[in-house]
């Protein structure tokens, strides 16, 4: 019986593409450097915020320490630019679905934490049980760390538990945790990259399909 589920957010429930492209080229701004095209900036997302910045100044020829980088990117995550966030086709009401079955709903992000909460807050309200952004002293997926946390701070087994996400990354942190993978192909991870997930949805209702299979 599945028991928690845990979600990557950018690209899985929530499209913040908008976001992440204007708030990277604010950043590339504040350095008199031109903006990057979207695509330029999105084939870098996934691997935490300072890995963006790091591969975004190779791409822009910006020398420039990553750890201000991201000071200064940080500070363009503030409230009234979140709503540039919005949840994909059909998120909401599966996230609902899963709490009417009393199934734990969690947020595991390489994004860090201090913007993962708000985004969480403003775009799907009251839908999550737990929220984990990046940390300091835990290592991002694919590593296993803060999903096995998480699954011991819940006292739930690896066969009660989903993983979801849109990424590579998720995909290893399923397979490295010994949980289910299911990896949803409306985000930023090519149909390659997401193809050894145990599961692969186009509609978010699907993942309700796959926990009655289960069941």
């Amino acid at each position: 019986m599945i028991k928690l589920i845990a979600f990557d957010m950018d690209g899985t429930l929530v499209d913040s593409t908008g976001i992440i492209t204007t708030n990277v080229n604010r950043t590339l701004a504040h350095y008199g450097y031109p903006p990057l095209p979207a695509e330029k900036i999105l084939i870098h997302v996934g691997h935490g915020a300072i890995n963006l910045l790091k591969e975004i100044s190779q791409e822009a020829g910006l020398e420039a320490d990553p750890q201000e980088m991201f000071e200064i990117y940080d500070t363009f995550y503030t409230p009234d630019k979140i709503p540039a966030a919005t949840p994909y086709e059909g998120i909401i009401e599966m996230l609902k679905a899963l709490g009417e079955r009393g199934i734990r709903r969690v947020v595991l992000s390489n994004r860090p934490h201090s913007q993962t909460c708000p985004i969480v807050a403003t775009t799907l309200p009251n839908l999550l049980d737990e929220v984990y952004g990046q940390r300091e002293g835990i290592p991002m997926k694919p590593d296993p760390a803060a999903l096995n946390m998480i699954l011991e701070q819940n006292g739930c087994k690896r066969e009660e538990c989903i993983y979801m996400g849109d990424m590579r990354f998720d995909v290893h942190v399923a397979k490295n945790a010994k949980v289910i993978g299911v990896a949803c192909d409306w985000g930023l991870g090519t149909k390659e990259e997401i193809a050894e997930a145990d599961y692969v949805i186009s509609k978010a209702d699907q993942l309700i399909e796959i926990i009655d299979q289960i069941q």
